[in-house]
C-alpha cells in the first residue's frame, strides 16, 4: 500500500512560486501531496510550474498576483479557496532586490521595493491568517535575506527584509493560541535568477559557484558549495511536519554556514 504523503489534505499559497526558491518549495510540497496556488506576476511561468506540480502527483492553479495591490492579494486568496476550499500554509517568497545605497536610492525606488516586499508580505498574510484563526490551524512562512543583519548598500531592500523578521514576529505573537505558526527563512547567497542578475553574465557567477570562497571573507558558505533552491525548499518542509508545531516567532537562517545567528 502506498504511503501517505505528509501534506495530503492541505492547501498551500507560494507567492514568487514562479522561479527560484518560490519555484523549488511549490514543487516539494505538491510532491507531498498539498494542492498548491502559484502566485505570481510572471503567470506565464507560473503556469508551466502548475504543469510540474501536477507531474509531481499535486493539484495546482497559477493565479497572476501583484502582492503589492490589496485588491490582487485578496482576489488571489478568493481564487484559491474557490479552486480549494480553504488555506493551511502560506509562502511569502515573492520580492525584488534593489542595490542602492540610502543617498542613492529614489524615493520612488524606495516606494516600490517597500510595497512589493514589506507590504507585499503584510498583505498576504492579512489575507489569510482570519481562516487559519477559524479553522485553529496554520503554517506562514516569510521570507527575508542576510542582508537584513549585514546590509552591503541596498538601502531599501535591506530595511524591507529587516521589516519582514518584525512583521513575522509580530503576527506571530497575535496568533499563537490559535495553532497557527509565523516563521522567517533566511537564504544565504542562493543561485536563483535573482542572484544571477546581480552578475555581469552567467560565466561570472558560474566563476563564484565553482569557488564560492570568491564571496570574501565572512560571507563564503562552510560548506563549500552555494545554496541551491532545494536547500531552501526541504529545509521549509520541515516547518509543516508535525514535530514542529512548538516552532513559532524564530528566524532560521540556511546558507552553509557563512552567516551564524
Amino acid at each position: 500500500m502506498p504511503q501517505k504523503k505528509e501534506l495530503t489534505g492541505k492547501v498551500a499559497i507560494v507567492t514568487g512560486g514562479a522561479s527560484g526558491i518560490g519555484h523549488a518549495v511549490a514543487r516539494a510540497v505538491a510532491k507531498e501531496g498539498a494542492k498548491v496556488t502559484i502566485a505570481d506576476i510572471d503567470i506565464k511561468s507560473a503556469w508551466k510550474v502548475v504543469d510540474e506540480c501536477k507531474k509531481l502527483g499535486g493539484e495546482a492553479i497559477a493565479v497572476k498576483t501583484d502582492v503589492s495591490s490589496s485588491r490582487s492579494v485578496y482576489r488571489m486568496v478568493d481564487d484559491a479557496l474557490r479552486q480549494f476550499g480553504t488555506v493551511d500554509i502560506l509562502v511569502n517568497v515573492a520580492g525584488v532586490r534593489s542595490a542602492p545605497s540610502v543617498r542613492e536610492v529614489s524615493e520612488e525606488e524606495w516606494d516600490r521595493v517597500i510595497a512589493i516586499n514589506l507590504k507585499g508580505t503584510f498583505l498576504c498574510c492579512k489575507a489569510v491568517v482570519e481562516h487559519m484563526i477559524a479553522k485553529k490551524y496554520g503554517r506562514i512562512v516569510n521570507f527575508s535575506s542576510g542582508q537584513w543583519f549585514r546590509p552591503v548598500g541596498a538601502a531599501a531592500y535591506a530595511a524591507s527584509k529587516g521589516g519582514i523578521i518584525s512583521l513575522s514576529k509580530s503576527l506571530a505573537t497575535e496568533v499563537a493560541g490559535y495553532g497557527v505558526n509565523v516563521n522567517v527563512v533566511v537564504p544565504g547567497f542562493t543561485d536563483t535568477p535573482m542572484t544571477r542578475s546581480v552578475f555581469p553574465s552567467d560565466e561570472v557567477f558560474q566563476t563564484i559557484v565553482d569557488n564560492p570562497a570568491l564571496l570574501g571573507s565572512g560571507i563564503a558558505p562552510l560548506t563549500g558549495r552555494i545554496t541551491r533552491p532545494e536547500d531552501i525548499a526541504n529545509f521549509v518542509m520541515l516547518l509543516f511536519k508535525p514535530a514542529f508545531d512548538n516552532v513559532t516567532g524564530q528566524t532560521l537562517h540556511i546558507n552553509g554556514g557563512s552567516l551564524m545567528w
